[in-house]
């Protein structure tokens, strides 16, 4: 039998079961090796999808959710879509995924959190 090589999201189940090849399952991920990771953008700063966004202070709030724009850099003439209004600080958390946001008034770096969840 050729050496079993198996793709690191998948092991195998085994090597030879009732004279049939051996099969492969997805791995259950270690969520011991996740961890939560924070970021608080400045306004209209690009930056990589996060898992969700908390909104931590009261105000309208826009997202940017496509852009020709580089990590880093900053947008202010890509279109924003109207995505939240909190009438009282927060936190509020929205199940969402944008690049960037921005907010009506005077918006501040710490008003939106970007929250990543990832495993190592």
């Amino acid at each position: 039998m050729p050496a079993e090589t198996t793709a690191s999201m998948y092991q195998a189940k085994s090597a030879t079961q009732s004279g049939k090849d051996y099969q492969m399952f997805p791995k259950t991920p270690n969520f011991n090796d996740t961890h939560n990771e924070v970021i608080t953008p400045a306004n209209t700063t690009i930056q990589e999808r996060p898992n969700y966004v908390i909104i931590n202070k009261t105000g309208t709030y826009k997202f940017l959710y496509q852009t020709t724009c580089s990590i880093g850099g900053t947008s202010t003439t890509e279109t924003y879509v109207s995505g939240a209004a909190l009438a009282a600080d927060g936190p509020m958390t929205l199940p969402i995924q944008p690049h960037a946001w921005t907010s009506t008034g005077s918006p501040a770096t710490g008003d939106v959190t970007f929250v990543y969840v990832r495993v190592r």
